[in-house]
């Protein structure tokens, strides 16, 4: 029985190594790109502050990896965080980047729109 198995390794150990190589690739290549609306969070708004007029309350966010991964994903397992800490009164605009966005791992950003949104802050009355 061990003579069996032991019977031209080189070529049985081949096989493995191509194989596993061969589903690799095929696992790895099935990548596709999706485009969900995501909700913005606003934290660390300083206190006094408070967010007038009409802030957008969502953003697309274009998505990038394997095609099961996206599957599993929603919108609700994503968020797009924004630090208002340091913010004054006023209009500001800001900046959305791939970094204020929060994926599951396996998953990349690849663009935000719109990247830049308005906030208005006046102090609390």
């Amino acid at each position: 029985m061990l003579r069996i198995l032991t019977r031209h390794w080189e070529l049985k150990l081949l096989a493995l190594v191509f194989s596993t190589a061969l589903w690799l690739f095929v696992m790895t290549s099935d990548k596709t790109n999706a485009v969900l609306p995501l909700s913005i969070e606003l934290h660390s708004l300083p206190a006094g502050l408070v967010v007038t007029g009409e802030a957008p309350e969502t953003v697309e966010v274009q998505i990038h990896g394997l095609r099961t991964t996206l599957a599993r994903v929603s919108p609700d397992s994503m968020r797009v965080r924004v630090s208002l800490a340091g913010a004054r009164p006023g209009e500001m605009m800001l900046r959305l980047g791939p970094e204020q966005i929060v994926v599951p791992a396996g998953v990349t950003v690849l663009r935000v729109n719109p990247d830049i949104v308005r906030i208005g802050l006046a102090r609390e009355r």
